[in-house]
């Protein structure tokens, strides 16, 4: 049982309850495909109504944290992917393949326009440049893992607009039809809320994600695209390896 002092005397107390559980979920005390206690065990510990339980959990079930399953229970969402970070630049999909995960893509947005000032100074090209504005949602077992926001320099890529990319991958396409290769990204990572993308995430708006800006350079330095990455931040971790010199 918690004691009634663990509880702040403000706030909600749906709210003071998922932030319990959330807490169980980010310490590991609750694992990864782990049952949770029952909502009479919760009530128990928790000294809270039914219906105070049930507003927690389901909070928890918004943001993916808990999964339930229909005469089974409540369990701790265990699916969590890596995508690294350091010296070798890799997309997303590929990282998603490194681990054996089967994935979708189903392309939300696709049309060529001209770059105006922003896209121009992001792609370092004239305004006017003929740019590939695609969106795409990436998922999981049908659950949205990532939404892509992508402009393309179609100057160093002529047909590219011609690609199914449901079925195909940025990079692995610019290298197999023209020959080139990525070279390096600029990339910044921030914590923001879901926002209009919510939608496409299959989130509610105030959900916490990912949120990577990059822009992807070609071997030679020419720029490639410059793209806005929202991750789902319950399913997504960054990770890096550091060595001290």
């Amino acid at each position: 049982m918690v004691k009634v002092d663990e509880f702040s005397n403000s706030g909600l107390l749906h709210v003071q309850a998922a932030n319990w559980m959330r807490e169980k979920v980010y310490s590991h005390e609750w694992a990864p495909d782990e049952q949770i206690p029952t909502e009479h065990e919760l009530m128990d510990i928790l000294q809270m109504s039914r219906g105070t339980v049930r507003r927690a959990i389901q909070a928890l079930v918004d943001e993916n944290l808990l999964t339930q399953i229909r005469g089974k229970g409540t369990f701790v969402t265990k699916t969590v992917f890596t995508h690294p970070t350091g010296s070798t630049l890799i997309s997303f999909a590929e990282s998603l393949k490194s681990q054996g995960v089967d994935f979708s893509t189903k392309v939300v947005l696709h049309e060529v326009v001209p770059a105006d000032k922003l896209i121009a100074a992001k792609l370092f090209v004239p305004v006017g440049t003929p740019t590939l504005k695609m969106n795409r949602v990436r998922s999981v077992d049908g659950k949205p893992i990532l939404y892509i926001e992508s402009l393309i320099n179609l100057s160093l890529f002529p047909g590219l607009e011609n690609v199914n990319f449901d079925t195909e991958t940025l990079f692995a396409t610019i290298e197999r039809m023209f020959g080139k290769k990525i070279g390096h990204s600029n990339a910044r990572y921030a914590a923001r809320v879901a926002g209009e993308r919510a939608r496409y995430l299959d989130v509610p708006e105030q959900s916490p994600v990912l949120h990577l800006e990059q822009q992807i350079f070609l071997t030679d330095n020419s720029s490639a695209e410059w793209s806005n990455v929202w991750l789902s931040a319950n399913n997504y971790v960054v990770g890096t390896v550091l060595q001290r010199v």
